[in-house]
């Protein structure tokens, strides 16, 4: 039974084991930087690594063991079998992550395994393609005289959805936006509004899990060119009427007509409305209040206008938007303050090379 890790920021580990419960794998043990799941079988990785919204990579380990020096590591590298993952005309690429690690040139690390690789599939026997050679990306991890080398399911990180090509400045990864929707526990029955909406991650992701449809969009990812799944087909989950509304909201005209962009390709449909924060009024009946407000390199952490941003969601909070909980990004306690003086801290987690606060609020 294959061992998987779903990877996720520090902090956000919690969402990435709450969605994988929802999809079947309850038993996730969750440690720092990933959750580690049991998978049935490598059709069971592939369905996963379509439907899972939230981790930022998807890892099977394929060989762990002793690997003190360059040799030891490609004996390991050769004792695992790459053919379920490789064809003989594919391409390896090799990232290394090292802890205390006996080896220290990381390039002669990569090297080597390439090179292992290589060795490794010349025993396999040719077959012939029904595809072109594509490139196969591996991750090895060296801790002490320990090595793990695994490959990356999706072959990259997961939120590069494929429909996000318009995007501001600082915006939200669409996985990060996924695993705050879990941690918010949105559900499809909810209205949802954003009134920061910038490129509009927040509601497009949210009508994508409304509508049941598949994250990616014009992305094919790695493990769909395994040779062990040459007869496995990525699944079409029906596509499901959304029945709430999901609205994004944004005072500057640009970010609208990127944010219209970005749902048309992801093909979902968002109601978007061009509003101040200070100006909004209430668009349906009270829901769950989603957003990541302007902060940091975009408006200086401390600024009076920073200040003046989050007061204004505050007041909306307490206006026109009462009744409405509220789920929000926030630098330090002092700004998340000026939204509600109750608010709270779920979690923090590593942003755009800051340390940020995920806060919730909820109405009186």
């Amino acid at each position: 039974m294959p061992r998987l890790l779903a990877i996720a920021p520090p902090g956000l580990e919690p969402a990435v084991a709450r969605e994988l419960a929802a999809l079947g794998h309850p038993s996730g043990v969750v440690n720092p930087g990933h959750v580690a799941i049991k998978v049935h079988d490598l059709p069971a990785v592939a369905t996963l690594c379509h439907q899972a919204r939230t981790p930022a990579r998807l890892l099977l380990p394929v060989v762990k063991g002793p690997a003190p020096t360059l040799d030891e590591l490609a004996r390991l590298v050769r004792s695992g079998d790459w053919s379920r993952f490789l064809d003989r005309k594919d391409s390896v690429e090799v990232s290394v992550t090292k802890s205390q690690a006996r080896i220290r040139r990381q390039d002669a690390v990569e090297k080597k395994v390439i090179n292992a690789i290589s060795d490794a599939m010349r025993s396999t026997r040719p077959r012939r393609l029904r595809r072109r050679p594509v490139t196969q990306h591996l991750r090895v991890r060296l801790e002490g005289k320990q090595a793990t080398i695994s490959i990356d399911v999706g072959g990259g990180l997961l939120h590069k959805r494929g429909w996000r090509k318009a995007t501001g400045r600082a915006p939200l990864r669409e996985t990060l936006a996924a695993s705050l929707l879990v941690l918010a526990g949105w559900t499809p029955d909810e209205p949802l509004l954003d009134p920061f909406c910038g490129a509009g991650t927040f509601p497009i992701e949210a009508a994508l899990m409304a509508s049941q449809r598949s994250p990616f969009v014009g992305r094919t990812l790695a493990c769909n060119y395994w040779p062990a799944l040459a007869d496995w087909r990525s699944p079409n989950a029906q596509t499901v009427p959304i029945r709430v509304p999901i609205i994004g909201s944004d005072h500057s005209a640009e970010a609208l007509v990127r944010s219209r962009d970005n749902a048309h390709r992801a093909g979902v449909s968002v109601q978007w409305i061009a509003a101040d924060v200070a100006r909004i009024q209430a668009p349906s009946d009270p829901g769950l209040a989603v957003c990541n407000p302007p902060y940091g390199k975009r408006l200086g952490n401390d600024s009076g206008s920073v200040q003046g941003v989050f007061k204004a969601l505050g007041r909306a909070l307490r206006g026109p938007l009462a009744g409405w909980r509220a789920l929000f990004l926030c630098p330090n306690a002092r700004l998340a303050g000026q939204v509600d003086r109750d608010a709270f801290q779920i979690t923090t987690f590593p942003n755009g090379g800051l340390r940020v606060g995920v806060w919730a609020v909820e109405p009186e």
